[in-house]
């Protein structure tokens, strides 16, 4: 692909610790500027690369009516490829170094209500599939831990302590936290335990298919998709949002913003202060019902 792309993927990876997936949309953003700058501009090094020219793609993007947190990420794409050059002496100035940020209005995550995950989480029947219990006990891991989807995909029987009540999971760029985990989601888990060992799967992963296989992303999502469908959640009905749940239950009931931090396994406390907003948003209405003059 030229440009020493390859070797910053490389860079990403193996240096920085980023996740395949993450390498794949860094890639994909890079071969989209590659080709902008190529067809548009002729050229044959990134040495010849200018301000203006990533102007004229940043404009380019907006054209084609991308989402503006959509332009801002290939944006930053772009920025740390061009910072990495900069380190490795490959160019002299940074063509992105004075381009401005564009600005994004906050969205406030959706959450979803005590009365509806409590729905879903209703006692399965004696007579319930392992299939029932197996996408049951995905969306109670994602409410209960607030864990990402790749985590409990990859969570193991051994990192699972319910004696104290606790679990270990991998997050990004490889680091390790410890989660509590409430009384009711241990006994789901143990049961669950008990119930594959019935069905003879013995993998050391917890969450496997009736074929002793590891899960996959898609069955995550389409999991929780259909649950949530089931209890007419508005919006969109993805894992995420029961991660989003999770931190905002912990806010509304007084947990502090670096605990929640913490047990998200956010790296900076700003990806964890938009919950703050949810709560004064909840203040906002209840002063707007209660209050004498309104």
């Amino acid at each position: 692909m030229g440009f020493f792309v390859e070797q910053f993927l490389e860079y990403l990876q193996y240096q920085r610790k980023y996740s395949n997936h993450t390498c794949i949309a860094y890639q994909n953003d890079l071969e989209a500027f590659h080709k902008f700058i190529v067809d548009r501009f002729g050229i044959s090094s990134f040495l010849e690369v200018t301000n203006d020219m990533v102007r004229s793609w940043v404009s380019e993007l907006i054209g084609q009516n991308l989402k503006p947190v959509s332009v801002r990420r290939k944006v930053s794409t772009l920025r740390t490829y061009s910072k990495f050059l900069q380190k490795e002496n490959r160019i002299d100035k940074n063509p992105v170094g004075n381009l401005p940020s564009l600005k994004i209005a906050t969205r406030l995550p959706i959450t979803i209500s005590v009365e509806s995950m409590d729905s879903v989480l209703a006692d399965l029947p004696a007579e319930a599939s392992y299939q029932q219990h197996l996408d049951q006990l995905i969306i109670a891991l994602l409410y209960g831990t607030g864990c990402r989807r790749s985590e409990i995909i990859n969570l193991r029987e051994q990192n699972i302590d319910l004696v104290e009540r606790q679990i270990k999971v991998l997050g990004k760029r490889n680091k390790e936290r410890i989660i509590p985990i409430p009384v009711e989601l241990s006994e789901q888990i143990s049961s669950f335990i008990h119930i594959k060992r019935r069905q003879g799967l013995n993998s050391g992963q917890l969450l496997v298919s009736k074929k002793n296989e590891i899960l996959y992303a898609g069955y995550i999502y389409n999991v929780v998709k259909k649950y949530l469908t089931l209890q007419e959640v508005n919006g969109k009905r993805s894992p995420h949002i029961l991660r989003h749940t999770y931190a905002t239950r912990l806010l509304q009931n007084g947990a502090e913003l670096l605990s929640v931090k913490e047990l998200l396994g956010h790296s900076s406390l700003a990806s964890t202060q938009i919950y703050t907003h949810v709560n004064i948003e909840d203040l906002k209405k209840i002063y707007k019902k209660n209050h004498p003059k309104q």
